[in-house]
């Protein structure tokens, strides 16, 4: 049902709103705030609410409701120190302060019925009875689950009608599939969670060493949805307290719904090793999977068997992977700490070069030339301490790339997929390499790949992709595909450049100017020729071409 904020009318389906003078689209999660929001009038809702009810599909940054609640400011022309629209409450929250009305039917297609005609077609739930009042607020309900529903499938059709995205791939058909799905952080502290999310990520990685067994990596606990994605699915709990650690562990065959295999562990913290390799080796007995030597050998390599180390690593992976500039400082520190604990921590070396890249990709803390040579002493390192952590090879393709040496990266990127033959992130990083080398064709091809052994695929990989499209100057395909890694995440940077210059491109000027509006809300002090830095492209013309086209929607 679609509704109106005071002389706004929002169309949910089409995810517009649109009064006497403007007609604007919305980014699908904006719509849902903005309807979570229409759903609550008048009351103050917090910030750990609405990132739970809205964002319930993954893990966001701290920066995502802020944006939206920027975004739809602005669309509404609301001011946050006098506002008419949404109004922040100190330490609380927010609160929706305009007056919200639900249309009896769908708004007219032709957009210049008058207000007058409009308001006639209206049901004014702030004046109904209080007997009604329940069963206004289970219409709102209604409504909100109708609309979640139409952004799911809206994502759905459009990922599904990309041309080719994912094709079966007959040997991955006929190998058993597993989903690890995040561990429940039970240490009643949020600032735990990146212990259980660590312990998660480090199962997902042993059994990926598995030739006999399909890993597929999933960032949020979607448990509806699993059974789609893997024939078994891992599930768990993790709870920390002092020196003490209990992990709960069910593994589930999702097409009989049969319980496998289950365990608990109370041990103390600096057996956390041992609880893995257990772990792990009871799903490989649970599933019959019979090892190879050089499988055994995979599995009882670990990168550090300091608990401190470990500790420090995790806590820095947490960080970095929110891709800000403070995060990165502080996830350098961490992975500092790890290496002095531990100075044969190959995969703190790697991470670390990483956060050196960044510095000199996104103009950040410690921004010049000297990031990119520091950072590929630290990732040969990396490769130096362990050639069999596919991480490491990663890391210097990642360091090589920015230093436009593409056939080294694709050098350093076949060596970590001889490790590990179904890396679906060493697939998806070889296919942005293709493309900045000026090779698209087989960049599409390559992404693809990295899509069907990654069948939950983050949003970077829908950005490569349509990346893939706009090289082979097929720019109406690559639109929705920008759009979708948007939906996926807000904040992914890349995604929102390349969707601005699209629309540029296809004379869609309007939406590439508020298109550049919304990427300023993510990089504030972003400028056009920052993607001489982002995109290390090998063809020139093509960079001057996202460039010019950047400009046209008013980035400068």
């Amino acid at each position: 049902m679609n509704f109106f904020i005071a002389d706004w009318y929002v169309d949910v389906d089409t995810n517009r709103i649109h009064n006497a003078e403007q007609d604007i689209k919305l980014e699908g999660k904006v719509m849902t705030l903005l309807v979570y929001l229409a759903n609550h009038p008048g009351e103050v809702i917090s910030r750990n609410q609405l990132e739970a009810d809205v964002w319930t599909d993954r893990v966001i940054s701290y920066d995502a409701l802020t944006s939206c609640i920027t975004r739809l400011r602005k669309v509404l022309g609301d001011d946050s120190r006098k506002p008419l629209y949404i109004e922040t409450v100190p330490k609380k929250g927010y609160r929706l302060i305009a007056s919200v009305r639900w249309a009896k039917k769908s708004h007219p297609s032709d957009k210049q019925t008058s207000n007058k005609q409009i308001n006639g077609s209206l049901t004014a739930s702030t004046d109904q009875p209080e007997n009604n009042r329940d069963f206004s607020h289970s219409i709102r309900s209604t409504v909100l689950l109708i609309l979640l529903t139409v952004v799911v499938i809206s994502g759905y059709i459009v990922i599904t009608t990309m041309p080719n995205v994912i094709e079966p791939i007959s040997e991955l058909n006929s190998t058993p599939s597993i989903v690890v799905l995040p561990f429940d952080n039970l240490s009643g502290q949020t600032n735990q969670g990146y212990f259980s999310d660590g312990i998660t990520a480090d199962i997902s990685i042993a059994l990926s060493k598995l030739s006999a067994l399909r890993v597929i990596a999933t960032p949020s606990k979607q448990a509806e949805h699993t059974e789609q994605l893997a024939r078994y699915i891992l599930t768990g709990s993790v709870q920390r307290a002092k020196n003490k650690l209990r992990v709960n562990v069910i593994l589930v065959d999702s097409s009989t719904q049969q319980q496998l295999w289950a365990e608990s562990y109370d041990r103390e913290i600096t057996e956390v090793f041992a609880v893995q390799d257990n772990i792990t080796s009871s799903i490989i007995t649970a599933l019959s999977i019979k090892l190879t030597a050089e499988e055994k050998q995979r599995i009882a390599h670990r990168y550090t068997n300091n608990i401190n180390a470990y500790d420090q690593f995790l806590r820095g992976q947490a960080l970095y992977t929110q891709r800000t500039n403070n995060e990165n400082v502080l996830a350098r520190q961490h992975f500092q700490h790890a290496i002095e604990i531990d100075p044969n921590f190959s995969r703190a070396y790697g991470a670390l070069a990483l956060t050196h890249v960044d510095d000199y990709r996104y103009r950040w803390y410690f921004s010049n030339d000297k990031s990119l040579s520091t950072a590929i002493t630290l990732a040969n390192k990396a490769v130096a301490i362990d050639k069999q952590l596919p991480q490491a090879h990663w890391a210097l393709a990642y360091a090589q790339t920015h230093l436009h040496n593409y056939p080294q990266a694709i050098t350093s990127l076949k060596r970590a997929l001889e490790v590990r033959p179904n890396y679906a992130d060493g697939y998806a990083f070889l296919a942005l390499i293709h493309l900045y080398n000026d090779n698209p064709e087989q960049g599409l091809k390559t992404i693809r790949r990295a899509m069907q052994l990654n069948p939950n695929y983050p949003a970077q990989y829908l950005s490569v992709l349509g990346q893939a499209h706009y090289s082979l100057q097929e720019y109406e395909d690559a639109l929705p595909v920008f759009r979708s890694a948007i939906d996926k995440n807000f904040s992914l940077l890349t995604a929102h450049m390349m969707l601005t210059a699209t629309l540029s491109q296809l004379g869609k000027n309007d939406e590439a100017s508020w298109q550049a509006d919304q990427l300023h809300t993510i990089a504030p002090n972003f400028r056009a020729d920052d993607a001489y830095r982002i995109f290390p492209v090998k063809d020139k013309k093509q960079l001057q071409n996202i460039i010019h086209n950047l400009r046209l929607a008013g980035i400068h």
